[in-house]
C-alpha cells in the first residue's frame, strides 16, 4: 500500500490542544476513507509521497518555507475553518508565481481522500511508465499515416526503451508452438457460441497466442503492439484472440502496429488498473453527442458476454463479438507523434443493433461533452475505452507529464 506523509502547520496563536485535536480527528477520517496508508510525519521523506495540512491562517511563509524541498505537485489539504482554505489560496498563488505546480484538496475527508487516492495513481503511473519497456512487433500498418511516436521522444522525455521485434520472429514462434487441450479449450470455453471458426482455426488463435506470449516473457514487454494483418495473408488467422488475451492479463495490446494507441491503452491501464477496449471510430453523431466503436478484439473480462466469428474484413481466423454492457465510461486517446495531444470524453455506453457492415464487438458510448473534435480535428482513427469515470484523472496526468 503506498503512503502519504501530512504534515501539519498552525499558527501559534491558536489554542495548541484543540488545534491537536483537530488535526488527529482529521487524519484519522481521510486515513479511514483512503485505500492509501495517510500518517503524520515532521519532516519531508524522499520515499513517500507527502502532503501539507494547513490547520490555521498565518502561515503561508512558514508552508513556503517547509516546502522548499518538496517536488511538485505540491499537495495542500484545507478544510472549512481556522481560515486553512485562505491561506492554502494565497500559498498556492505564491507557488504558481514561482513556476511551481500544486494542488488544493478541500472538502470533506473523503473528498479529501479521493483526492489523495488520485495523486497516488498518478505518481505510481508515471514511474511504472518510465524506463519501461514497449514492443513493437512488425511495422505499423500501412494506413495508419498519423499514429507514430517519435523515438527519441520515448527514450528521451519518457526515458521507455521501444523494442523493435521483427514480425519474422513471432511468426517463427508461433509456427512451433505446442497447441495443447487445455489451450485449445482456453481459446472457446467462456464463449456463449462458435459461429465462424473451425477447430483449425481455433487452434491457430491458440498458437497466436501463444508465440506472442513467449516474445512479451522472453523481451520483459510491459506493452505491445503487432502489425497483425500480416498474420490475416501469412496465416489465414488473426491476433483478435492473442491481443485480447494480453489485455485481459494485464499486458495492454494493441493491434495494426498503432504506438499511440498502445500509449492510451498503457496509460490508461496504469492510471485505473481497468483493462480497456481499442477500437475504431465507426460513427458520430455530433447532434446526439453519440460516437460508435467498433474492432473484432476485445477484452473478455469487459463483457457480459461474446461470441467467436470470423475476422471481419477478411472473413477468416478468430474474432471476438462482445456485448459491452451498458454503464459509466471514459473515452480517449493520446495523440501525436510526441504524445501532446488529448482527446478525452466521459458518458455512458449503449447497446445498439448489431450492423453486419462493421467489426465484430460493437459499442455506442453517449458523451457528456460535444464530440465534434473527433470530425474536426481528429487525433486519429483509433480510441480507447475504458469502464468508470476517469477523465479528471487522465486530464491531471496529461498536464503534468506529457503536454507541451
Amino acid at each position: 500500500m503506498k503512503k502519504v506523509d501530512v504534515i501539519a502547520y498552525a499558527s501559534t496563536s491558536h489554542e495548541r490542544g484543540e488545534l491537536s485535536s483537530l488535526k488527529k480527528d482529521l487524519i484519522r477520517r481521510i486515513r479511514a476513507a483512503a485505500v492509501v496508508d495517510v500518517a503524520e510525519a515532521s519532516v519531508p521523506s524522499t520515499e513517500r509521497m507527502t502532503a501539507i495540512l494547513v490547520l490555521t491562517g498565518g502561515v503561508e511563509r512558514q508552508v513556503l518555507k517547509g516546502i522548499a524541498e518538496l517536488p511538485s505537485p505540491v499537495l495542500l489539504i484545507a478544510h472549512p475553518g481556522r481560515n486553512s482554505l485562505p491561506a492554502s489560496l494565497e500559498i498556492l498563488a505564491r507557488i504558481h508565481q514561482d513556476g511551481g505546480e500544486g494542488r488544493i484538496l478541500f472538502g470533506s475527508p473523503e473528498t479529501i481522500a479521493s483526492g489523495l487516492r488520485e495523486e497516488v495513481a498518478i505518481s505510481e503511473a508515471w514511474n511504472a511508465l518510465r524506463f519501461s519497456r514497449v514492443g513493437l512487433i512488425g511495422e505499423p500498418s500501412d494506413w495508419l499515416v498519423a499514429s507514430d511516436v517519435d523515438r527519441a521522444f520515448l527514450k528521451g522525455r519518457l526515458s521507455v526503451e521501444l523494442v523493435e521485434i521483427e514480425l519474422r520472429e513471432l511468426l517463427e514462434r508461433i509456427d512451433v508452438a505446442k497447441v495443447g487441450k487445455r489451450a485449445l479449450a482456453d481459446v472457446s470455453r467462456r464463449a456463449a457460441s462458435v459461429v465462424e471458426p473451425d477447430g483449425d482455426a481455433l487452434r491457430g488463435a491458440a498458437a497466436i497466442y501463444g508465440g506472442l506470449r513467449e516474445l512479451v516473457d522472453e523481451h520483459r514487454l510491459a506493452a505491445c503492439t503487432v502489425r497483425c494483418f500480416d498474420l490475416v495473408e501469412r496465416l489465414e488467422n488473426t491476433g483478435c484472440y492473442a491481443l485480447s488475451r494480453l489485455n485481459d492479463e494485464g499486458v495492454p495490446a494493441a493491434c495494426e502496429g498503432d504506438l499511440q494507441t498502445l500509449f492510451t491503452l498503457y496509460v490508461g491501464l496504469l492510471l485505473t488498473g481497468e483493462t480497456a477496449f481499442m477500437g475504431n471510430i465507426a460513427s458520430v453523431d455530433s447532434e446526439e453527442q453519440v460516437v460508435g466503436i467498433a474492432h473484432c478484439t476485445c477484452p473478455v473480462s469487459m463483457v457480459a458476454t461474446y461470441t467467436l466469428r470470423s475476422h471481419f474484413e477478411s472473413g477468416v481466423g478468430v474474432g471476438i463479438a462482445g456485448s459491452i454492457p451498458s454503464g459509466p465510461c471514459t473515452f480517449f486517446r493520446l495523440g501525436g507523434d510526441r504524445l501532446d495531444h488529448l482527446f478525452v470524453r466521459e458518458g455512458e455506453t449503449e447497446e445498439r443493433p448489431f450492423r453486419n457492415d462493421l467489426c465484430r464487438t460493437q459499442v455506442h458510448v453517449r458523451c457528456d461533452d460535444p464530440v465534434d473534435a473527433l470530425l474536426t480535428a481528429p487525433l486519429g482513427n483509433h480510441h480507447v475505452l475504458l469502464a468508470g469515470r476517469h477523465r479528471a484523472s487522465i486530464e491531471r496526468f496529461f498536464e503534468r507529464y506529457l503536454a507541451s
